[in-house]
Parts: structure tokens; sequence; C-alpha cells
């Protein structure tokens, strides 16, 4: 077993330890602003904000080390907050300047983040940023951007109304300085803040400049898309299945890697694979060279595997070992295993070289039950936290005991990614498609694909044998397994994580897949297999078999897959309809609308526009939630 950290007991600590420590961070950020609104930042201690925090001091020891490290997070946490609702804001002004502007109020007055405590903490900041750099950085930062953005706003909504008279830039400040200077002052009112007054007084001041524009509360349409033919738009918005030209457009695949791929988790490997400290598992995704290795501390870690030197690949292979260090094989900078720069041959050549603010970029990596996840954002939902639902089935296996039974493979796909994952959500085809399964568990085959990030679909081996040697023996010499329940021991259940990761789990073994993006025509299977060790001759037996019968299934879907791909390019075919029985296909179709909004335009937008369209139909969304 790898070593554990003093402070994990569990497995499960294990597995959720990254996404409690954003939690706990994020705990001990609202209590400093909750300490800063109350006391002032001189006020604020360790101490105060633990006692705030329901905690030990220790603990914002371990997480911050000093005051001035806990003030910064904070400070950089509420103006993060803040600014990415105004740069929704700004989005939406693209699209329709008027729109804009009334979202920009909405903004600056979202009763989320203009609050009297957060208002007070920025006030607090401001108050010192003359004397520290590091608040003046982030405070004079975003004044600068949001008074340009207004700017610029309110100088387009001039220019589209034929207002050449106006003072632009001075009016745009203004405006700026109401928004920004409306919340400060209403801290000498101890009642709470008038958030719609001040929106009024807002649009009040709009309306003296642009009387037309803003003589109604009254939101312009955004622009529709365009069309080559209306009859045939219209009869494509007729079908249930997502618009083929999803699954051929380079420009719409792009909005895939970065919408969904870089912020979604993805399965790599297995813990076991990551016993020592210096193991290592690697891969490339979505063109990018990542690792992930064990540290001296027992933390698992995922780096870009790209010295931040002059780009070497830093280690080989899939896998592997670094002894104390990772050492990169061109000119032998040597980064510490938890990404930081520890050595530089001939450092003293370099000029004012600084170690300490060279490291390896960071992936966010998340051990859930054994198995090794990815994911590029650092924030969101961990995987833990999406697999809630089957946590309590999926103990019994013990897959976090479990090792690799040979090494992982890389199946070619030459066809778009999606058309795997719909395959792989519905079992309406398994009659037709998969014979072999149709014989080993005939109708047993049910579903639980509801609106959810962690799937499952279940299977019963049937009684009767089936004609076929490999699948007549398998259900012969399955073993019973003791440490599962009755309802598993002769049951297939399939876990998938959205958008592609997949744990099979079978009674001798869990067959794991992770579907990897290529470009719009083609993608890569990850798949390995693990199970747990010393099995005896009859399940090892049963593992062979059950290795064949899995081999033949993923042939099959790979041959339907192709079939489906040459379809979905035909000008002649304009789109499907779904069964009750392919309730996850149509969950998976909503999830991609949901994140990608032109995925839902029944037409093929015009060259080069579907990144453009996105954006609007997107600032649309933004629009309706921030003036709702």
């Amino acid at each position: 077993m790898p070593p554990q950290p003093a402070a994990q007991d569990s497995s499960t600590d294990r597995a959720e330890a990254q996404p409690r420590d954003a939690r706990r961070r994020r705990q001990l950020i609202e209590a400093t602003i909750e300490s800063i609104a109350r006391h002032g930042l001189s006020g604020t201690t360790m101490a105060r904000v633990a006692r705030a925090a329901g905690l030990s001091t220790g603990i914002v020891n371990f997480y911050f080390q000093t005051k001035d490290a806990l003030l910064l997070a904070t400070l950089e946490h509420v103006d993060g907050q803040y600014m990415a609702r105004q740069r929704e804001a700004v989005e939406v002004s693209r699209v329709d300047p008027v729109l804009g502007l009334e979202a920009m109020i909405a903004a600056a007055f979202d009763p989320e983040f203009c609050d009297r405590d957060r208002v007070a903490v920025w006030s607090a900041f401001w108050g010192e940023a003359g004397a520290r750099h590091d608040y003046m950085r982030i405070c004079a930062a975003r004044e600068a951007e949001l008074e340009a953005k207004r700017v610029e706003a309110l100088g387009a909504v001039a220019a589209a109304g034929g207002h050449t008279h106006l003072e632009v830039e001075a009016l745009g400040r203004a405006f700026h300085h109401l928004l920004s200077s409306l919340p400060e002052a209403m801290l000498g009112d101890p009642g709470p803040f008038d958030l719609e007054r001040a929106r009024a007084t807002c649009r009040g001041f709009l309306r003296s400049i642009f009387p037309g524009e803003f003589s109604e509360k009254k939101l312009p349409a955004l622009p529709a898309s365009e069309t080559k033919d209306e009859t045939e738009a219209e009869a494509r918005a007729g079908f249930d299945t997502l618009p083929t030209w999803i699954y051929q457009d380079p420009e719409f695949f792009e909005l895939e890697k970065e919408m969904i791929f870089k912020r979604e988790w993805m399965l790599l490997g297995h813990g076991s694979q990551l016993k020592n400290a210096g193991d290592y598992i690697a891969a490339e995704l979505l063109g990018e060279r990542i690792f992930v290795l064990r540290g001296k501390d027992g933390k698992l870690r995922g780096f870009d595997n790209v010295c931040r030197h002059r780009a070497s690949k830093l280690v080989e292979g899939s896998s592997g070992h670094c002894s104390g260090s990772v050492v990169c094989p061109y000119h032998g900078w040597r980064y510490g295993l938890d990404g930081r720069l520890k050595g530089v041959p001939s450092e003293g050549r370099f000029q004012d070289l600084n170690k300490a603010e060279i490291r390896l970029p960071e992936l966010a990596v998340e051990e859930w039950m054994g198995f090794v996840f990815v994911r590029f954002a650092l924030e969101g939902p961990g995987v833990a936290e999406m697999m809630r639902p089957n946590a309590d089935e999926a103990e019994h296996y013990r897959f976090a005991e479990m090792e690799p039974l040979g090494p992982a493979r890389v199946l070619e796909g030459d066809f778009n990614w999606k058309l795997f994952v719909e395959n792989d959500s519905e079992g309406y085809h398994i009659p037709m498609g998969h014979p072999g399964l149709q014989r080993l568990f005939g109708s047993s085959y049910v579903e639980d694909f509801e609106d959810r990030d962690g799937t499952q679909a279940y299977s019963q081996l049937r009684e009767q044998e089936s004609s076929v040697w490999s699948e007549r023996m398998y259900q012969r010499l399955l073993p019973e397994i003791d440490h599962l329940p009755e309802r598993l021991r002769r049951a297939w259940v399939y876990y998938g994580l959205f958008p592609g990761a997949v744990i099979q789990a079978c009674p001798d073994v869990a067959d794991c897949y992770q579907i990897l993006p290529l470009d719009a025509d083609s993608c890569q299977i990850l798949t390995f297999r693990v199970a747990l060790p010393d099995a005896g001759r009859r399940m090892n037996a049963a593992r062979y078999l059950s290795d064949r019968i899995i081999k033949n299934v993923v042939n099959e879907d790979l041959a339907l897959c192709r079939a489906v791909a040459g379809g979905v390019r035909s000008g002649r075919y304009l789109g499907g309809y779904f069964s009750e029985l392919e309730s996850g296909v149509e969950i998976f179709r909503d999830k991609l609308k949901e994140l990608i909004p032109v995925a839902g335009v029944a037409e093929y937008p015009s060259p080069g526009r579907v990144t453009q369209l996105n954006a609007e139909l997107m600032a649309g969304q933004r629009a309706n939630r921030l003036l709702s």
C-alpha cells in the first residue's frame, strides 16, 4: 500500500482529500471575511479567524502559514468572485450594448456579492493598498479593467444611437464611479442595503443620457443564427438527436476541448500503479503532456510533463519511477516531487533566475476508491461528490485493494467521440449489436441514467447457459465472491462519469476505460483492467474468459460507431428519434447543450461562425440570469 499522510485515516479520506482541502480553505476565507468586516484588517488574527470558523489555530496555520497569506488569499477570493460576475456582464455587452449596461448594473448590485461584509472587506483592502504593493496590484487592476469596459460599453451605446455629441469617456467614467461608489456609500447606513434603489439610481443616470434607449426596461432580442434554408431548419428542429454538424465540425470540437474536457474529470489509472513516493503514470490528453506521481507525503499530484526551461519531456513512458526528484533529461533541471524547482545546473549563468517562483503547473488529482482521476481545471466538484449516489454499492468491490491485470491499452476510433459515449449510454442496441451479452444476460439490463454526473447500469447473468463455449464456461466457472452481496455476485455493473469515464465492475474484475477525443473525426479509448490479488485457478480462468467476452463487445461497439459515423456525415440524414430505452443519450444531449449552447442550433452555422454564435447564446443565458 502507498504511504498515507498522517491526517488521513481511511480510503474515503484519501479520495476526498483534495475537495476537502478546497472546502476547508473556503471555510477559512469566509471566516476571514467576517472578521475583517467586524474588526478590520489589523484586528483580524489567525486565532480570531479560527474561532469564527470553529476550528483550531493550527488548522489555519496549516493552510495559510501566515496572516499575510490568509489576507491575500481572501482579497483574491473576493475579487475573483466579483470579477467573474462582472465579466459575464461584459460578454453580454458584446452582443447588445444596451443589454450589457443593464447587465453591468445587475452584476454590480448582485446580492450574492454586494453585501455589507464583502463591501467592507474591499474597502479595507483599498484603504491599505497605498502601503501594500500586493494589495494595490489586485485593487488597481480591478478598477482599471472595470472602468475601461464600462467606458467601452457606454461608448458602444452612444455609437449605435448616433449620439456623437456626447463626451463618452467622461460619462463612462462617471457611470463606473456610480457603480463602484454606491455600495461603499451604503456602508454608513445601519439598515440593509437597498439594492433596488441603487439599481434605479444607475438606470436613472443612463436614462438621462440615452432617453430613447433606457425609456423602458426592455430586453433587446439576441441576434438569431443564420440559416441557409428555412424549410430544412424547421425539418431538423423536429428531431430528438443532436444536430449532425456537431459530429464533424472542427470549430465545435475546439469548444468541446475547452468547455468540457479541460473542465471535467478524466480517468487515468489506478493507485496501485503509484505505491511508492516517486512512482508516476503519464499520458497525453488533448494535446497536453501530463503525469501524476506519488509525493513523499503520500499525496498524489499532477503536473505538466514539460520542463519550464526549454519544454523538454520530463518523464518517459506511460509509467515509471523518479528517485527523489524529477530530473529533465535535456539540461538537468531538477524538480521536487511537489513540482517546485530545486536545482539548475550552472545556475549563476542565468540572469535574475528565481527558483522559488518556478514550479510545474498543476492539475487537479483525486483518488476515488483507488482510481486516479485528473482534471485540468483546479476548481469544481470532486469525483467523490459526483459519484456519491454510487458509493455505498461500489464500496463492496474493494476497488482500492485491486491491482492491474496487464498493461493499459489504447484503442483507436476513427469516429467522433460523442458517438462512443452515446452508444455507451443505452442498452437498446444490445439484442442486435451484442449477441454475446444477450446470451449471457437476456433482458435483465437496467439503466439508472438519471440527470446527474455519476450514472449506473446493471445486468444479471442468466441461469440458462450460453451456446457459445467461452460464455458458457464463464457462467460455470465464475466463483462465489463472499465479500459481495448476493445481488452483485453474478452481476455486471456499469459506473460512468461524464463526459467519458467508465468503471465496469464484474464479480471477477473491473474493466475501466476513458474516452479521449483527438479531433472532430477521431478519438482514443484508454482501457485497463484491475482485480483483487491472490486469485485461485478458477478465478483466473473466469478472468481470462471475461476478457475474451469484453474484447468482443468492445470490437462490436467500435464497428457500430463506425457505421453511425458514416451516417451522420450524410447530407440526407437530418436527425433521429429517442425511445424510452435511450434516456441516457437524451441526458447526454441535454448536458452537452447546457455546456455548449450552440449544440442546440439545428442548422449548420456559417464557416467561422460557431464560436461567435456560441458566445452570443451564452451571453443571452447570462443576461437572463443576471436580469431575472
